[in-house]
This record gives C-alpha cells, sequence and structure tokens, in this order.
C-alpha cells in the first residue's frame, strides 16, 4: 500500500499547485470553478494518506472530516461545462449545492462532537443508515449533471460549426472525454458498490488511484486552454424570423459561396458568420439560411470545403513535387493537420496523401 500512498499524495501536491494557479487566472471563465473543483477532489482524497491505506475500518476523525465533500463535484463539473459553453449562470445556479453544504454542516457538527458521541452515531446510524444514502445520491448527482454536461457541450459544438471556421480549436472536445470517461467509470462503480453489497466492503485504493487520476487528467487540461480566450459566439443583429421567408436559399447560397471563394476570405482562420455577413452585406440569419438550407451544410462546412478546394488545386498543379502538405494546409486557413485531413477527406472522400497518390498513378 506504500506506493498507492505516495502516488496518491504527489497528486494532492500537484493538484494543490494546479488549483492555486487556475484561481489566480482571470482569462477564462471558467477557471475559478475548476480550481474549486479540483479542490473538492483533493478533499476526497486526503482520507488516503491521512491515515486510513485502504483499510476497511475507518477511523471517525476521517469518516467525518469535513473536507470530504462528493456532493459538490457534480454541480461544479456542470458548472464548469456551462462556462466552457458560455451560457449564463442563473441566479438559482446556487442552489445546486444545496446537498452539498448540507453534507458539509453535517460532518461538521460530528466531527466537533466528542469522539464516544460520533463513534456511537457511526455505528448506529451513519455506517448502517446515512453512507449508503449518501453513496447512492453521490452516484445520481455525477451521472445526472455529467449528462447535463454533455449535453450542453454538445449544443455548444453545434452553434461552433454554425458560427466559426476555427471550431475545432474551442470545440472542448477533451472535457466531453473526461465527461463520457467519468460516465463509464460510475457504471463501473455502481457496478462495484452493488457487488460489495453481497460480499463485505473491497480494498478502496483502486477507487482513489483512479480518482487521482482522472483528477489529474481534468486539472491538466484545463490547465492547457487557462489562458486562452473563449470564442465569440454572439451571432450579431437577427432580423425577425418571420422577416427570413420567400427567399432562394439555394440561389442566395450558391451567390455568396462564389463571393465568399473569389474574395479569399476563407483563408482566414479567425473568420466568423457575422464577419462573413458584414462583408457580403447581409445579416447572420439570412447567411445561415443560405447555408443550411440552401446549400445543405453548415458554416463550418463550408469554408472548409473551399479551403479543401484550394489545397487540392495545388495538388493537382504539381503532384510529383509536393510532398509536405502541411504548409500549405495552414495556408489555406486551416488551423490543425486533423482538421485538414477531416474536412478534405469529407470533401473528396479521400486523405490528402491518397488523393496525391491517384494523381501521379
Amino acid at each position: 500500500m506504500v506506493w498507492q500512498s505516495g502516488f496518491v499524495t504527489a497528486y494532492i501536491l500537484q493538484g494543490a499547485v494546479l488549483a492555486t494557479f487556475l484561481w489566480g487566472r482571470t482569462e477564462r471563465p471558467g477557471n475559478r470553478i475548476l480550481a474549486l473543483t479540483l479542490a473538492v477532489l483533493l478533499g476526497m482524497m486526503l482520507v488516503y494518506p491521512l491515515g486510513w491505506h485502504g483499510r476497511n475500518e475507518v477511523p471517525v476523525w476521517l469518516t467525518f472530516l469535513p473536507l470530504n465533500l462528493p456532493l459538490a463535484l457534480g454541480p461544479l463539473v456542470f458548472e464548469y461545462a456551462r462556462s466552457t459553453a458560455q451560457r449564463a449562470r442563473p441566479r438559482s445556479a446556487w442552489l445546486h449545492f444545496a446537498p452539498a453544504f448540507l453534507q458539509f454542516a453535517y460532518l461538521a457538527v460530528l466531527s466537533l462532537a466528542p469522539l464516544h458521541v460520533a463513534n456511537t452515531w457511526k455505528e448506529g446510524f451513519h455506517d448502517p443508515l446515512v453512507k449508503p444514502l449518501v453513496e447512492l445520491a453521490v452516484l445520481l448527482s455525477l451521472a445526472s449533471y455529467g449528462v447535463a454536461g454533455l449535453k450542453l457541450l454538445k449544443a455548444f459544438q453545434a452553434r461552433l460549426l454554425a458560427l466559426r471556421s476555427d471550431a475545432d480549436l474551442h470545440d472542448a472536445r477533451w472535457l466531453q472525454r473526461v465527461l463520457t470517461t467519468l460516465m463509464i467509470s460510475l457504471a463501473v462503480l455502481a457496478t462495484v458498490r452493488f457487488y460489495t453489497s453481497f460480499v463485505g466492503e473491497l480494498d478502496a485504493s483502486s477507487y482513489l488511484l483512479w480518482l487521482a487520476l482522472w483528477s489529474a487528467w481534468l486539472g491538466i487540461e484545463g490547465w492547457r486552454v487557462a489562458t486562452t480566450q473563449p470564442p465569440d459566439l454572439q451571432p450579431g443583429l437577427l432580423p425577425l424570423e418571420e422577416e427570413a421567408t420567400g427567399h432562394d436559399w439555394a440561389l442566395l447560397g450558391q451567390q455568396w459561396q462564389a463571393r465568399t471563394r473569389e474574395s479569399g476570405w476563407w483563408r482566414e482562420p479567425n473568420l466568423t458568420l457575422a464577419e462573413l455577413a458584414r462583408r457580403i452585406g447581409t445579416n447572420t440569419l439570412y447567411l445561415s439560411r443560405a447555408i443550411n438550407d440552401g446549400l445543405g451544410m453548415n458554416f463550418n462546412e463550408m469554408i472548409n470545403r473551399l479551403r479543401s478546394e484550394e489545397v487540392a488545386r495545388i495538388i493537382e498543379a504539381s503532384p510529383a513535387t509536393i510532398n509536405d502538405l502541411l504548409p500549405t494546409a495552414l495556408d489555406a486557413g486551416f488551423s490543425s493537420k486533423a482538421t485538414f485531413n477531416r474536412a478534405f477527406r469529407a470533401t473528396f472522400g479521400l486523405n490528402p496523401s491518397e488523393y496525391r497518390r491517384r494523381l501521379i498513378s
């Protein structure tokens, strides 16, 4: 058990550094929420290096340690996802933390009680009744808030594709993967808890090691984006929906796509729907309808298709001499090799290397 305890202790120190760093960064709205999330995770893990070491019999003072607040984790993860998706926090958001406040009050009162009183309560009420109910509440809380966070991120990614040509830089897929892993882990944990209800307690060191790894993943990824500015997703001034009727969206879409192609605006990595609408001389609702309904694609797909066509034109001009396509892709406005490959395949049905080899052969 020594190496597990050392590993968890090392992460607690690392997590404390991450949380402190994130708390001091104000560039991104969710940095302080993530710092609080890491602090809650650290509190949940402190029981290990403080003396439990995976034993089945948890000392009374550790049982009622008022730093172990797993009921706060679900709402915090959801609020971080909401801040990433740039959704305004309603005034009633604090109500989501009411169960965590109650849990803190419960633990604080019992941690201050005389040892014999706390021990009697632990054996008579906490272990047989309160503990199973809290574990069930934690599982339900994490599951519900995790699903809600994933839905927010999915809607956010759809807005990015509709409004920005650099959606891949801001799509927060890392957070989506973190939350998905949490959902899978919860299913495994629920299965394990159901099993232990028949065979008794199991060593919790594996759970704490997983929690440390998951926390490190969340914290490091959050650190990576802590200084990046969130994208502008304001669509601009929109006309009334009923005013956007009676137009030939297919014709408008073709005309505006042709103008975008001829003007070379697609080369700009950070081009947005609002900026393109301003240059064309229309509004974002009309432009969005022309692209979505008239061309059958979203804004991001249209811009990346124009970029892919430009790269294909350059490849066709000299397929035998061009070897490294990445500089060409970046010059065309793509922000990364992965985005370039994905968009090129979506446009031509082949990745860039296959397209080039076919031309040579």
